[in-house]
């Protein structure tokens, strides 16, 4: 089965990440939308969230943060 068009790269995606990492702004979330917009949440992460966190979420930021 064939993916489609994809209009963005996962480097894309990480680029944008860790420029608002740089920042120093958490990360709080990340949208990609069909057109290829990437949309990248900032703020406070709240102790609901936290609580639906995914053990893999660990991992990954630690990856990104490198």
């Amino acid at each position: 089965m064939p993916k489609g068009l994809q209009i963005f790269k996962q480097t894309d995606l990480l680029r944008a990440i860790k420029a608002f990492q740089k920042l120093g702004l958490p990360i709080t979330g990340a949208e990609i939308h069909r057109d290829g917009k990437i949309v990248v949440m900032t703020g406070k992460v709240s102790e609901d969230t936290m609580a639906n966190t995914n053990p893999w979420d660990e991992v990954l930021d630690h990856d990104y943060r490198h």
